[in-house]
């Protein structure tokens, strides 16, 4: 992976990013194509990648053009794609799924992976905190930007390296760790998989492929070394439990030790969920002192839009990822247990048709919790409309004081007149590129 030219078809996607940096340090020659210009483009610009946004064939250079080139696509690339079509046509062409090329780079060190429906990145967050902060050598990829690095991607050595481990498309089957988390397993990207069924199966699969250990939250129903949770005594186990303003303090339970008074610099109990799944696999590798990692909980700075949280006078801005019903119920539960009795609104983009199709009454029923919906149109990301499925449909089947459906350009003006006391702005596709962040004070 060396001296090698690569072509990025979707090279902006979060996974997809992290593994350009990852050649272009290596010394490769990178060129990449994505149609937006978000954060994840930036940085690889600020890196000397060259990003082309110009969905044509002309915006190639001849020399990416030849048979010496490998392609990197997203599974979130539609096979009409321009690129994809020309480099297959040709036949030539070495092509890869991201997944691919990341389970390559993976067998490289000891590899950690984290897999779950939710809270797969802030635990790998986490983990590459306590890393980095403890010296440790290692390589992360992450599926969100580190506020401390402003990058999804660290690199200190090569003893180890930290994977989110991504069920979509069954990507994370191409991966064979050492150690593994997985921090939960709950219907998803139906799209890919139908049924619960199969999204289990899968998931067992990549259970099946971990070498040494595998930790999984005790709530999910399958074969594995350790189990953990924040509801009853386990193999790991966090209690006494107290919330702060600012964190969380809590004492631990291993399978052989106790750790009282933990200082751990997040939000919400989802977040502690997520810090002792990371915690956990921690501690089953032989060559680290979980001990010795303790203190830097207390100095995780968190990813952005994983609940971010801002003031503006009065007001509580939270900016936050969730996309899925369960996600926006923690947000909620956070809410309603750090700020207690204040009256609530959420600006929600769905994230795909068919996420939407396939939990219409779900989101409904936990918005319907909000004192105030506002709702963006759907983000369809790699999907085309299904008919039948829009916000509107949606916005319909939500009960509550205040409703309705606006545009992007809208969400400053409601977080600035609204009389609400704490606005969630929520979802995975480009509503926080529409928040001008400039007017809030970091919390």
């Amino acid at each position: 992976m060396t001296n090698k030219k690569y072509f990025f078809i979707g090279i902006g996607g979060i996974g997809m990013s992290s593994i350009a940096q990852y050649l272009k340090e290596k010394g490769n020659t990178i060129l990449g194509y994505d149609a937006s210009r978000n954060k994840s483009v930036k940085i690889l610009v600020k890196n000397g990648i060259e990003v082309i946004n110009n969905l044509s064939l002309k915006s190639i250079p001849d020399y990416m053009k030849r048979e010496d080139v490998t392609v990197i696509y997203t599974p979130a690339i539609p096979d009409d794609n321009i690129f994809l079509k020309y480099y297959r046509s040709n036949g030539n062409n070495p092509i890869y799924k991201r997944s691919e090329i990341l389970g390559e780079i993976s067998k490289q060190s000891k590899c950690i992976a984290v897999a779950g429906t939710h809270g797969k990145t802030t635990t790998t967050a986490i983990i590459s905190h306590l890393f980095y902060s403890s010296g440790i050598h290692f390589k992360a990829f992450i599926g969100g930007i580190m506020k401390c690095f402003d990058s999804n991607y660290i690199n200190t050595g090569n003893d180890y390296i930290i994977v989110e481990a991504d069920e979509y498309d069954r990507s994370f089957l191409n991966l064979n760790p050492n150690y593994a988390a997985i921090t939960s397993i709950e219907n998803d990207h139906l799209d890919v998989y139908g049924d619960f069924k199969s999204l289990t199966k899968s998931f067992k699969s990549f259970a099946n492929n971990v070498k040494d250990v595998l930790i999984t939250d005790a709530e999910i129903d399958m074969d594995k070394d350790f189990s953990f949770s924040i509801k009853s005594d386990s193999d790991y186990y966090a209690n006494n439990i107290k919330i702060l303003e600012n964190g969380i303090r809590f004492d631990l339970k291993t399978p052989n030790k106790f750790y009282s008074d933990i200082s751990a610099n997040i939000i919400g109990l989802h977040n502690l969920k997520n810090t002792l799944a990371a915690l956990s696999i921690i501690d089953q590798i032989q060559e680290i002192d979980i001990q010795k990692l303790l203190p830097f909980l207390s100095t995780f700075n968190g990813i952005e839009r994983r609940m971010d949280i801002y003031k503006l006078d009065n007001k509580v801005v939270i900016d936050d990822y969730a996309h899925h019903p369960t996600e926006i119920e923690s947000v909620l539960n956070t809410i309603k247990t750090n700020f207690k009795n204040k009256s609530t609104a959420v600006v929600f983009q769905p994230h795909l048709f068919s996420r939407t199709r396939d939990f219409m009454d779900e989101f409904a029923i936990v918005l319907s919790k909000f004192d105030e919906v506002y709702l963006l149109d759907i983000y369809a990301a790699r999907e085309k409309p299904i008919i039948g499925v829009s916000s509107q449909i949606l916005l319909e089947k939500i009960n509550c004081s205040k409703k309705e459906i606006i545009d992007s350009k809208s969400i400053d003006d409601i977080v600035l007149n609204t009389k609400i006391e704490v606005i969630s702005i929520l979802g995975a596709g480009n509503i926080s590129e529409n928040l001008n962040k400039e007017i809030f004070q970091n919390v």
